[in-house]
């Protein structure tokens, strides 16, 4: 049987896959240029200055991005709900003063007991205020009309969402970026030449895709088409992530070739 995901989950993974995807390919062009100048120090710095500056651009773009469509779809639910809203209330106020009618009296003042259940009253109190409350001129359909009201309005405010996802698409992003920059950056901290790191960083980048791709697609699958899935995914991801990086390994050879030339 399909394993059902939660929706924020898949959110959360969708963000965290395009920051993590920017930030293997795009620290990782930065670090084969630079790596031409043949000083690991530059490579580090460097590195740590972009992924600095990019997981902060791409985490406000995703949270500018979240914020909008939070507020275009509050807009559209506003402006679709508005010509009924009134209308609504009207009827629902007339729906719960026709069925004092047809309900016996008792009904409301259950409705109305169990209200101020969660209070704790002695049954002495209750009693009295439900005798104040029937001197008045339709008092316990009116109570119970409003409290039907009321509960309903804390209803649709606990069921509508807090707009903090916006952020969490930011920070989501942001992270994605620092942990997928950091995956070509670590070879140069522990290797003694700048070849060997940008060998090593090189295959840590296609080991992080293939990895990554095959992890999200083992974890979000099914159970019946898990393995084929995850193989496809981790293979499509390691063939983008490489088309990626060999466009910028092949930038940073033509501009070298041409250089002697230019001299």
């Amino acid at each position: 049987m399909p394993q059902q995901r939660a929706p924020w989950l898949a959110r959360f993974l969708s963000d965290f896959t395009l920051g993590f995807s920017d930030g293997l390919t795009v620290p990782f062009g930065l670090t084969v240029g630079l790596s031409s100048l043949g000083r690991t120090q530059t490579v580090i710095y460097a590195g740590l200055a972009e992924l600095c500056a990019g997981s902060i651009s791409m985490g406000i773009g995703g949270y500018l991005s979240a914020l909008d469509d939070v507020r275009s779809s509050t807009q559209r639910r506003k402006a679709s709900e508005a010509p009924f809203e009134d209308d609504d209330l009207e009827e629902r106020r007339g729906m719960l003063n026709t069925t004092v009618d047809d309900d016996e009296k008792g009904s409301d003042a259950e409705r109305i007991r169990r209200y101020l259940g969660p209070l704790d009253l002695p049954g002495d109190a209750i009693e009295d205020l439900l005798s104040r409350i029937k001197e008045r001129k339709d008092g316990l359909s009116y109570a119970a009309s409003r409290i039907s009201i009321a509960s309903e309005d804390i209803f649709e405010d606990h069921q509508r969402p807090y707009n903090i996802q916006p952020l969490i698409t930011g920070l989501s992003i942001s992270l994605g970026y620092i942990i997928g920059g950091l995956i070509p950056l670590l070879p140069y901290f522990f290797s003694s030449t700048i070849g060997t790191g940008l060998c090593w960083s090189i295959g840590f980048c296609l080991f992080a895709l293939f990895s990554f791709g095959f992890g999200k697609a083992w974890f979000m699958g099914d159970e019946e088409i898990r393995w084929r899935r995850c193989l496809w995914e981790g293979l499509r991801m390691l063939v983008l992530g490489s088309l990626a990086a060999s466009a910028a390994v092949l930038c940073i050879n033509l501009l070298g070739t041409r250089e002697p030339q230019a001299s």
